[in-house]
């Protein structure tokens, strides 16, 4: 089946351009309660609502993409050119992971859990298929695990324990905020059921230890987290970060707005460019289907290649190689990784972060868009070693019907099979 044109929910209404300041006011673009975006959600849960979305040409494709049958297997890696490229993956013996915290945190969590709730949670190992079965819309198609709006407030405090432990504190409450803002969206929508703090669900995966790998993920709206730990190590991707919309304006979390690193820096870095290395990592102008090449577009990932279902995707570097860069723009795209990749604790991200620098000759920087202040836009930063996107998107909730700067999806990938925890688990053997 063809990827659809557009979302499925557009009324002659919508907006084409919503009026914009850099950040487009989106109380602009609420939508009326009987809009087909929104119509009923104040009914339904989690499950209702996604089983009310497959009766909607649109979204019952991406339900049906998503949907577990069509996991990608076996599952081989994310490449530029289909072949893994082994042996990139330098860690250390020891890189300061909070590993027995975490296991700590997980055991606690195990305490307060009924035997029927520990044997939701617990799956089979890391390398098993289903640790890929994360999904970042709010349709939910493939239950498992403890769903944290189905659970008692102690778990979900329990579970959030192994998140704050597992993250650096900035990190952290990076993930709280995708939570909170997604909670917010609910209000707006009226939609709690569907959209709230709590709508993820948390899996474990092997068994907690110091010599054998474990990890968890935890995913939702907006916000997907792959964990891995081996030893004193741990490896945090593929995630899926963003927000619709990028900020909170009213009740006890006003003036919340997430990704604003990600946002300014690339923007203060594109229009810092030579005009001949602009050109050079402009892939388009124009941000729509009818711009892109059809394999490189669809309404809900839009232009981001490194989403859920793309284990294996193929994307070719593109765009301006980091090393033309003067070395005040290398420095913005190595802030770029660091905000990225902040949920890490700060020992492991000087490792990754010295891995990230080891291959920036072969970095590549691409741009969708045009890049005024008030512009939308999406850009990549891909190297053997790290793959970052960020992409503002048309409204699915909201309902500007073109690219708005409140809409923001961040994809970060590891190619060559450092996504999921495998190059370390695997050490140089790739099967």
């Amino acid at each position: 089946m063809a990827a659809p044109v557009n979302s499925g929910y557009l009324q002659s209404s919508d907006p084409t351009k919503p009026r914009s300041d850099a950040a487009v006011p989106f109380r602009d673009i609420i939508p009326s309660p009987t809009h087909p975006r929104i119509a009923g959600i104040c009914d339904h849960t989690a499950l209702s609502w996604c089983e009310s979305r497959r009766q909607i040409e649109a979204p019952a494709w991406l339900i049906n993409r998503l949907d577990a049958k069509n996991l990608e297997k076996p599952y081989k890696g994310f490449t530029s050119d289909g072949k893994v490229r082994e042996g990139l993956y330098d860690y250390g013996s020891d890189e300061g992971a909070p590993t027995k915290e975490v296991i700590a945190k997980t055991e606690a969590l195990l305490k307060v859990l009924s035997a029927e709730d520990k044997k939701a949670v617990q799956f089979g190992e890391v390398t098993d298929d289903e640790f890929r079965l994360w999904s970042n819309p709010e349709l939910y198609m493939n239950p498992g695990g403890l769903r944290l709006d189905e659970c008692t407030p102690d778990i979900q405090t329990a579970i959030h324990d192994i998140l704050k432990a597992s993250f650096s504190p900035q990190g952290y409450e990076k993930v709280l905020g995708c939570c909170l803002t997604n909670d917010f969206l609910g209000d707006l929508v009226n939609g709690k059921k569907v959209l709230n703090q709590h709508s993820y669900n948390f899996r474990l995966f092997g068994t907690p230890s110091l010599t054998s790998p474990f990890g968890f993920t935890f995913f939702g709206h907006h916000l997907c987290l792959s964990v891995v730990f081996l030893g004193n190590r741990m490896v945090i991707g593929p995630t899926f970060m963003g927000a619709e919309p990028d900020r909170i304006d009213e009740g006890p979390h006003a003036g919340l707005r997430l990704f604003k690193p990600e946002e300014l820096e690339s923007l203060k870095l594109m229009q810092g460019l030579p005009k001949e290395l602009q050109d050079k990592a402009t892939l388009s102008k124009g941000m729509d289907g009818k711009s892109l090449p059809a394999d490189r577009w669809n309404p809900f990932d839009e232009r981001h290649l490194g989403g859920a279902r793309q284990d294996n995707r193929i994307v070719p570097y593109e765009g301006c190689p980091i090393s033309e860069f003067p070395p005040s723009a290398q420095q913005s795209i190595i802030n770029l990784f660091l905000a990225f990749n902040e949920y890490y604790p700060a020992s492991v991200l000087d490792h990754r972060l010295a891995l990230f620098k080891k291959h920036l000759n072969e970095t590549y920087f691409a741009w969708i868009g045009e890049f005024g202040d008030e512009d939308p836009y999406y850009y990549r930063i891909h190297s053997p070693v790290a793959y970052m996107e960020l992409d503002f998107h048309c409204g699915i909730f909201l309902t500007n019907t073109t690219p708005a700067r409140c809409h923001i999806h961040t994809v970060n990938r590891l190619p060559n099979r450092g996504d999921y925890g495998r190059a370390l688990i695997e050490g140089s053997k790739f099967s």
